[in-house]
């Protein structure tokens, strides 16, 4: 085998570790043992008309290069390794998560069949026409203040705590459930409508 057919042969699969990157162009550049290739594209998940994902690869990243004839100016990433500065988010097969740097994860759990979502210092947003949660057992909203823009339609009771002198309030309008007050107008009569 002549030293050139050795070069290529080499050249087809490579680790590098990307410098830059282009979000707008999707493009990278990739320091493979010191040689930086030209802007080259990164493998997708989906990239068609139907269905696009974007994950791009960041600089300081390991990946993997593959280069069509053992040409480094048509190479393209094929994915990321792990790395001592950037160790596996998890090691258990039981466990798919994907981690971001602020400390915020998506994560299911197959044995608990859980699936946890927490957000760092952000906010979690959803915006849908109509959103339906359904659970067989309960909802728990562990907040300090839960605020509805809109009318809240309640077919079931409405629990406001056990002891309601120290539980949380319920509040329609400035209407406190706690605290509203009542006008007696007799023993039979009804009472006048609720008041702050």
């Amino acid at each position: 085998m002549s030293a050139e057919h050795a070069r290529l042969i080499g050249n087809l699969l490579m680790i590098g570790v990307v410098r830059e990157l282009d979000e707008a162009g999707g493009r990278v550049r990739v320091d493979a043992d010191g040689m930086l290739t030209d802007w080259i594209p990164w493998l997708e998940r989906r990239a068609g008309p139907g269905v696009r994902s974007w994950c791009a690869p960041e600089p300081g990243e390991q990946v993997v290069l593959a280069c069509p004839y053992g040409d480094p100016g048509q190479a393209l990433v094929l994915g990321s390794l792990y790395q001592d500065r950037f160790p596996a988010p998890a090691d258990t097969r039981q466990l798919q998560r994907t981690q971001y740097a602020d400390g915020s994860l998506v994560e299911y759990d197959r044995e608990t069949t859980t699936l946890t979502i927490t957000v760092g210092s952000g906010k979690v947003i959803v915006n849908c026409a109509n959103a339906e949660v359904h659970a067989s057992e309960s909802v728990l909203l562990d907040t300090p203040a839960l605020k509805a823009t809109g009318d809240l339609d309640v077919t079931g009771a409405i629990t406001a705590g056990k002891d309601i002198s120290t539980s949380a309030d319920v509040k329609a309008g400035a209407i406190s459930l706690k605290s509203h007050k009542h006008t007696a107008q007799g023993p039979t009569a009804p009472t006048t409508p609720a008041q702050p």
